[in-house]
């Protein structure tokens, strides 16, 4: 079985939008019962300084893409693994899939609401994420501990990379 949306486990996602489970860039947010709707775009500058930030460190690899954000860990993350689920293994590849075309490289559960606040609020922000397997291939994690803390140090070591070599242009 060939897989459209899989990533090699352990490359790092730098954010270009946060979407909704629908695909779309947005942050639905109830405010004194009505619905606000706020933008989860991510500075593309900060983005492309981290991407090369990556080239130069050559040590994993990394792309720019859209994460998904969801309100769930189980069936909003199309996983088959949790107490309920009322959807087939055809779906959840049907649904991934449909979700790597429209961008998606990543699916997690806090990126949007960073992302609409950052924007909000005018700060320059990004959302760098490390992935930890490729969905179409299962839900459960199969790595070893080792393993895994290595890729969950991978964001952060492309971040401090990225503070190092502004720093002396930062001003307090």
């Amino acid at each position: 079985m060939s897989y459209v949306y899989s990533l090699e486990p352990g490359t790092v996602v730098v954010t270009k939008q946060s979407v909704d489970a629908t695909f779309l860039p947005r942050l639905e947010q109830v405010i004194l019962g009505n619905t606000v709707v706020r933008s989860t775009d991510l500075d593309q500058g900060l983005a492309e300084e981290l991407l090369q930030c990556s080239k130069d460190l050559g040590q994993f690899e990394t792309v720019v893409g859209n994460t998904m954000c969801t309100m769930d860990f189980y069936e909003g993350q199309a996983r088959l693994d949790g107490a309920f689920c009322s959807y087939t293994e055809k779906d959840k590849q049907d649904y991934l899939t449909k979700a790597y075309e429209s961008g998606v490289r990543n699916i997690e559960m806090e990126s949007s609401v960073f992302a609409a606040m950052c924007k909000l609020s005018g700060l320059k922000a990004a959302v760098v994420c490390g992935t930890l397997l490729g969905r179409q291939k299962g839900d459960q994690l199969i790595s070893s501990h080792q393993v895994l803390h290595s890729y969950q140090q991978r964001p952060q070591i492309l971040v401090g990379h990225l503070i190092k070599e502004d720093a002396p242009s930062l001003r307090l």
